[in-house]
C-alpha cells in the first residue's frame, strides 16, 4: 500500500472516530449540562473508569496489537478458513476471560472503590459502588467489539468499525435529555445514565455485527489450543496486557489523587480529557490504526525500508494536526471549553478550572499521539518488551510528577491541573524510549526533510497563536460579555484559518489539499507533509 493509500485509510479512519467523537461530545455537553462538576458525576466518572480499565485492558488495544498483525498475515498469504479459525478461537478465549473478570469485578465493587478513590465520603463511595456493579457487565460487550474492530480494521473495513461507537453516546443522550428533566437527584440520574451506557455497548456491538460476518463468516466461539496462530497471538497477548496494565495503573494514580482534590475534580479532567483526546483519536489513533495491517505486511527483513518509509509519512501527518490542536487548547481553550460544556450547571468558574486541565494535557499532546504511532511499529516487529519497558518508565516519571505538582495545590481548584501535567511530563518519557529503540532497528527516522517540515508546522502555529490573540482581544474590547458559543467560533476559526495559509504560504503539501490550492512554486515540500 502506497504512502497516498495510507493517508485515505488514515483519512477513513478519522472519518468514522469524527464522528463518534463528535457524538461523544454531544454526550458530554448533555452530561455537563445536567451534573455540572459535583460529587455524583465524580461518582459515576470514577465508576465508569473501573470496569473500562478491564476493557481497554482485553478490547480494542490488546486486539489490534496481538491479534490484527497475525490475522493480516493470513490473510495476506490467502488461508481465510485459518483466519476464521483463529477468530473464533480467540474469542472464546476472551469470552471466558472477561467473564470471570466482570463476576469477580462485581462481587469487588465496594473493595475496588476504596483502593481506588479512597478520599471520596461516604456517600459518594456508597454510589460509586453502586454505580460500578451496573457497568461491569458493559466490559464484555465492548472486549467483543473490540474482537469486531479487529477483524475489520484487517479487512481494511476502518470506518464502520469506529464510527459506529457513536451509538454507544447516542444511548447517553437519549437517556440525559428524556431522564434529566424528571430525575429526583443527581445520584438517580447517574444511576439511569449507567445503565444507559450498557445499552449503548449492545447497540455498538450489534451494528458491527453484521459486517464482521459477511467478512468472517459464522461467529462460533470455541476454547481450543491447536487453532493455527492462537498460540502466537496469546504469547503477544501478555506484553501488550502488561503495558496497558501500567497504562491503567497509571489511570488509577490519577483516579487516586484527583479523590483526595476539591470536589468536581474527577469529573474535570474527565471533561478535559475528552477534549484532548478528540485530535490525539483522530489523529494520532487514526494513523496508528490504519497502519498497523501495513506494518505487519511490511515487517519482512526486505520490506523494513517500506516500514520506516511509511512510519516516517505517518508521523509528519500527524504532526502537521496535532501541533496546531496543542497550541490552540493552551491559548485558547477556555473557548473550546465554553462551546462544549457553558450551559446548565456548568458556569463560569467550571470552564475556567477545566482549561487549566486541558492546557496541561495538550502539552503532551504530540507525545501521546506519537507513541501510538511508534508502538504499532514495534507490534508489526513482534517487539513487545520495548513499549512495556517505555510504559512502564513513563508511569514512574509520571506518578512522581502528578503528586509533586498537585499535592501542594490540593487546595486549590486548579491543583488537578497538576495531574494532567504530570501525565504529559511521563509520556515524554515514553516516547523518548521509543524513538531511541526504533533509531537502532530502522536507523534514523527523522530526516532533514521531517526537520524542515516540523518547524513549518511550529512557524505557522505560532502565527495561527498571534492571529487567534488578536481576535480575542477585539472581543474582549467589544463584547466580553457574550456567550463563548457565539464569539469563541469565530475566533478559533481565525486561528485555524491562519493556520492553513501560514503552513501553504512554506510550502506545506497537506495545507494545500486543506485549501484546494496548489502547493507554492519555489518552495520545497516534502513528501512525509
Amino acid at each position: 500500500m502506497s504512502d497516498r493509500t495510507g493517508g485515505r485509510s488514515a483519512f477513513v479512519v478519522g472519518a468514522g472516530i469524527l464522528i463518534s467523537r463528535l457524538v461523544g461530545l454531544l454526550r458530554n455537553t448533555a452530561f455537563a449540562y445536567y451534573f455540572g462538576a459535583g460529587a455524583a458525576s465524580d461518582a459515576y466518572n470514577a465508576a465508569f473508569k473501573i470496569p473500562n480499565a478491564v476493557r481497554n485492558l482485553l478490547g480494542e488495544g490488546t486486539l489490534s496489537a496481538s491479534f490484527v498483525p497475525v490475522y493480516s498475515r493470513m490473510l495476506e498469504r490467502g488461508d481465510h478458513a485459518g483466519a476464521r479459525a483463529l477468530a473464533n478461537a480467540l474469542l472464546g478465549v476472551l469470552l471466558a476471560a472477561v467473564s470471570l473478570l466482570t463476576l469477580l469485578g462485581i462481587l469487588t465493587a465496594p473493595w475496588l472503590t476504596a483502593v481506588l478513590a479512597p478520599g471520596f465520603d461516604e456517600a459518594t463511595s456508597e454510589l460509586t459502588t453502586r454505580l460500578t456493579r451496573i457497568l461491569f457487565p458493559m466490559t464484555g460487550v465492548m472486549v467483543l467489539s473490540g474482537w469486531c474492530l479487529g477483524i475489520q480494521n484487517s479487512h481494511r473495513r476502518f470506518f464502520w468499525s469506529y464510527a459506529s461507537a457513536a451509538l454507544w453516546s447516542v444511548a447517553q443522550i437519549a437517556l440525559l435529555l428524556v431522564g434529566g428533566p424528571r430525575a429526583d437527584s443527581a445520584a438517580t440520574l447517574a444511576a439511569w445514565l449507567a445503565w444507559a451506557t450498557l445499552a449503548g455497548a449492545l447497540l455498538q456491538v450489534g451494528a458491527q455485527l453484521p459486517e464482521v460476518l459477511r467478512l468472517a463468516g459464522p461467529i462460533r466461539p470455541r476454547i481450543t489450543r491447536g487453532v493455527e496462530g492462537l498460540s502466537q497471538t496469546l504469547r503477544n497477548v501478555v506484553p501488550v496486557v502488561t503495558a496497558l496494565g501500567v497504562v491503567q495503573i497509571s489511570s488509577f494514580i490519577d483516579l487516586q489523587i484527583a479523590s483526595f482534590l476539591p470536589e468536581g475534580a474527577t469529573t474535570n479532567m474527565s471533561y478535559a480529557n475528552t477534549l484532548a483526546l478528540l485530535p490525539v483519536s483522530l489523529f494520532g489513533v487514526s494513523v496508528a490504526a490504519a497502519s498497523l495491517p501495513e506494518f505487519s505486511r511490511d515487517s519482512g527483513a526486505l520490506a523494513l525500508d517500506a516500514l520506516r518509509e511509511r512510519l516516517r509519512g505517518g508521523w509528519q501527518r500527524i504532526l502537521f494536526y496535532i501541533v496546531p490542536s496543542a497550541v490552540v487548547f493552551i491559548v485558547l481553550g477556555d473557548y473550546c471549553v465554553g462551546i462544549l460544556y457553558r450551559a446548565g450547571r456548568f458556569g463560569a468558574d467550571e470552564q475556567r478550572v477545566v482549561h487549566w486541565v486541558l492546557a496541561a494535557s495538550a502539552v503532551g499532546m504530540v507525545s501521546f499521539s506519537s507513541v501510538k504511532l511508534l508502538a504499532s511499529a514495534y507490534y508489526a516487529l513482534q517487539d513487545y518488551r520495548t513499549p512495556l519497558r517505555a510504559s512502564i518508565a513513563s508511569i514512574l516519571v509520571s506518578a512522581v510528577a502528578s503528586v509533586a505538582i498537585a499535592v501542594p495545590l490540593r487546595h486549590s481548584p486548579t491543583a488537578t491541573a497538576g495531574i494532567a501535567l504530570g501525565s504529559a511530563l511521563g509520556s515524554y518519557v515514553n516516547l523518548s524510549v521509543l524513538v531511541h529503540g526504533l533509531h537502532r532497528r530502522l536507523g534514523t527516522l527523522y530526516t532533514p526533510a521531517m526537520w524542515q517540515g516540523t518547524r513549518r508546522i511550529l512557524v505557522a502555529s505560532i502565527i495561527a497563536a498571534v492571529a487567534g490573540t488578536l481576535a480575542r482581544l477585539v472581543h474582549m474590547r467589544w463584547v466580553p460579555e457574550w456567550h463563548p458559543r457565539i464569539v469563541g467560533i469565530p475566533v478559533l476559526a481565525v486561528f485555524g484559518a491562519t493556520y492553513l495559509v501560514a503552513a501553504w504560504w512554506m510550502g506545506s503539501a497537506e495545507a494545500s489539499r486543506w485549501l484546494r490550492v496548489r502547493p507554492r512554486t519555489g518552495v520545497r515540500t516534502d513528501v512525509a507533509d
